[in-house]
């Protein structure tokens, strides 16, 4: 069998029930970065040396470690598959993957937050609102434009997140101006909430523009996206104390070391809290 057929398998019986974004992305993965250089390879001569050749293929493209990581990764769930299947008997080759850090680190301060907030009022109050609505929860952006109506508990006290991007539910409570946001455009929508602006992402950038943030930024880590909003929420929460184990559970982080990250802004926790301990 070709790593062409098996791939042909793990469109038809995993792929195919991803997101339309998803499937995207992983395709255009294959087409253009992986099939033109082992798809023709029977799995049983993809070999260490395959695997090796296709990364440095790969690092001579030009291609970020982060795509190359995600390349290799999509390669390496093939052939698990096609095992799994008994497709082929293996051995799975030895995976060597590139490390790199691309950890967003930017958020926005009190006064970027009014300013882009501003901006937005004049072109577009629906953007406005769920810039701040965002702010006040840290969804991800497939989680706030897929929230429904019926995810909301009727008291708008907590909103329910469902088939999140690590698969773990959770309940996200929301305060006054949340709720605020809420009624205004519940009374709109008998289903999703915000689904009107997903299609019109433009709005967001061209604030984001307009407002100088991204201005001789060449280190995609620090741009200004709608992701920040998400790293705003977080900073901003652990910056007035909050203890980094409840931000974690805010976001829906899988492992707490995602969360630790923002560990760095609030350097005086440890010191309040070995000094809160009796005096014996």
């Amino acid at each position: 069998m070709l790593l062409n057929d098996a791939w042909s398998y793990y469109q038809k019986l995993i792929l195919s029930s991803a997101t339309v974004k998803a499937r995207g992305t992983e395709e255009g993965r294959w087409n253009v970065h992986i099939s033109p250089i082992v798809g023709h390879l029977r799995l049983a001569n993809l070999k260490n040396m395959q695997i090796l050749l296709l990364r440095k293929s790969l690092e001579e493209k030009g291609l970020s470690p982060q795509t190359v990581y995600h390349c290799l990764s999509l390669l390496r769930r093939v052939l698990r598959r096609a095992k799994g299947w008994e497709l082929w008997e293996g051995p799975i080759p030895v995976f060597t993957m590139p490390k790199f850090d691309n950890q967003r680190v930017r958020y926005l301060t009190e006064a970027e937050a009014k300013q882009l907030v501003g901006a937005l009022k004049f072109v577009s109050p629906l953007w406005s609102d769920i810039v701040l609505f965002d702010l006040h929860t840290g969804l991800r952006a497939g989680e706030l434009f897929s929230l429904t109506t019926s995810r909301i508990e009727p008291t708008l006290k907590h909103a329910h997140v469902i088939d999140t991007k690590t698969r773990h539910n959770r309940v996200v409570p929301l305060n006054p101006q949340a709720t605020e946001i809420l009624k205004r455009y519940m009374r709109k929508s008998s289903s999703h909430i915000f689904q009107q602006a997903a299609t019109t992402p433009k709005i967001f950038r061209r604030a984001v523009e307009a407002c100088g943030f991204n201005q001789g930024i060449t280190d995609r880590r620090e741009r200004v996206v709608f992701h920040t909003l998400r790293h705003t929420f977080a900073s901003w929460l652990v910056q007035r104390g909050i203890a980094l184990v409840v931000v974690s559970q805010l976001l829906g982080h899988s492992d707490m070391r995602m969360t630790m990250r923002y560990a760095h802004l609030a350097p005086n926790q440890g010191m309040q809290a070995v000094s809160s301990l009796p005096y014996v």
